[in-house]
């Protein structure tokens, strides 16, 4: 993830020749960012020693320890065990984890998007923003000849209305945005398909899903859930990486702290969060407002529980590459805009020229590597870009960092996910790697609807059978060279 430290080079040839990455003078950032011990924040931690989901005692075992150690690294090994657990560990669930004590707390139950549920309940809604039509036309390709990769669906759709809907003595758990209500209900947002996505729940095997039954059984069990009179949940299993907070948890945290009508309402967020993204929290919900962190596997019963709608999502994986018309992400502009506006009020004043105007984010570790990033890096700084390594900055540097870049060069990676701060105008241009299943239309479905200009340069996996999408790959030094040159031109 683009905040963690980076890994130590290896001391290859290749990782020796990087050029320095470019770090701002203190006197260059103005802004105070608070620190986590500055805001209300109660913890309700994970249980010691216990482990919140079959998937944490499994790779805890000595089984686990053996493929992670030792078998992992091989393609054949690793897609067998993948192979086993999606379609295993649904029968082992079926037929032997729903008997004995616990067996009925993992019964069937209903599954349903939270404006189905609160139209069949007659639950009270409040609209945050109104639906909104977002375009999304193809974006700029190098080389031209791979135009089709990028090529849209449909040249406009529509985000729905956001609103929040209040839920009456509902559970929410550490780990998950799904919400148990009642005995037999579980809430989850809109925007998800299914038949196509595939969770990061049931990857951990907090939930087993039904998409054709439209249920769930719930395998989180918390026998002692603390309660609390009032709170909203912005828990969500992929939180933890940035992108997805930046691009899905956050704006409808900007959304609901900005609405009077909820004003001083608590929010619960995942609990081990990173230090970049609990500053991001504090400086939009406020310091003043208490923050819950829940623990995977830990429950909060609430009397009176706010749940907002999705803003922007992206699936985890693909349940099934047997279905066409996978999602590539979609987002509301207007609840960018709002996060944008939160933010940038606590923007200081720059010095004159401090900040670099063409930058070029370094991707220093984690997968889709880029493989010749000296040789680009090279290129880069012979064209005037400063290179960085976005894990070296505090959040709020790397919004001013990208609220001041003219041009954005990077990699696909989480990092990028900061280009949502850059002014309209700003020219992005990614990397992605050529492969069947990869999200090309992620960014540019991201930031096009808010007058960002994105082109691509589109690249070849190396060790192709190895990690898939996830694997390493190269852009060639041509097709860079006329993405730069392109990008000067607008």
């Amino acid at each position: 993830m683009a905040l963690l430290p980076s890994q130590a080079d290896s001391g290859d040839g290749e990782a020796a020749a990087l050029a320095p990455a470019w770090i701002p003078a203190p006197a260059e950032d103005e802004v105070a960012s608070p620190g986590a011990s500055s805001g209300r924040i109660r913890n309700v931690e994970a249980v010691p020693g216990k482990r919140p989901d079959n998937f944490a005692r499994l790779r805890e075992s000595w089984l686990g320890r053996l493929y992670i150690g030792h078998l992992k690294p091989y393609a054949a090994v690793r897609w067998a065990v993948q192979w086993l657990w999606r379609n295993g560990y649904p029968i082992y669930v079926n037929q032997l984890a729903t008997r004995g004590k616990r067996g009925q707390a993992r019964r069937w139950r209903r599954l349903t998007p939270l404006r189905a549920f609160a139209t069949k309940m007659a639950i009270r809604t409040d609209q945050l923003v109104p639906a909104s039509r977002v375009e999304t036309p193809e974006p700029s390709v190098f080389p031209a000849d791979d135009r089709a990769f990028l090529a849209s669906p449909h040249a406009q759709y529509e985000f729905p209305e956001i609103i929040v809907a209040t839920l009456d003595d509902a559970t929410t758990y550490g780990g998950t945005n799904l919400v148990l209500v009642g005995r037999d209900d579980v809430v989850c947002h809109d925007l998800y398909d299914f038949a196509r996505d595939y969770t990061s729940e049931e990857l951990h095997g907090r939930t087993l899903i039904s998409p054709r039954r439209r249920r769930i059984r719930w395998l989180l069990n918390d026998e002692e859930p603390e309660v609390v009179p009032l709170a909203a949940t912005f828990v969500d299993a992929c939180a933890g990486n940035y992108a997805h907070w930046l691009t899905e948890v956050l704006p409808r945290i900007a959304l609901f702290c900005t609405d009077e009508r909820f004003k001083d309402v608590p929010l619960v967020v995942n609990s081990g969060l990173h230090a970049n993204i609990m500053e991001s929290l504090l400086l939009v919900a406020g310091t003043d407002r208490e923050i819950i962190t829940l623990g995977v596997g830990r429950a909060l019963t609430v009397k009176q529980l706010h749940v907002t709608a999705a803003a922007g999502y992206v699936p985890f994986g693909r349940r099934s590459n047997r279905l066409s018309g996978h999602s590539h992400g979609v987002f509301s502009p207007p609840a960018f805009e709002r996060l944008r506006h939160c933010l940038t009020t606590h923007l200081g004043k720059a010095a004159g020229g401090a900040w670099p105007e063409k930058i070029f984010i370094r991707r220093a570790s984690g997968p889709r590597m880029l493989a010749n990033s000296a040789e680009i890096e090279r290129l880069m700084v012979a064209s005037g870009y400063a290179i960085i390594q976005p894990e070296t900055l505090s959040f709020m540097q790397q919004v001013r960092l990208f609220a001041n870049a003219r041009i954005v060069v990077s990699p696909t990676g989480a990092a990028l996910a900061n280009a949502i701060f850059c002014q309209p105008g700003t020219q992005v241009g990614v990397f992605m790697a050529k492969h069947e299943e990869m999200i090309y239309r992620y960014w540019c479905d991201m930031l096009t609807p808010l007058q960002i200009g994105v082109s691509y340069v589109l690249g070849n996996l190396v060790e192709v059978s190895k990690l898939g999408i996830h694997g390493n790959f190269t852009a060639a030094r041509a097709d860079v060279a006329d993405l730069l040159e392109a990008l000067e031109q607008r």
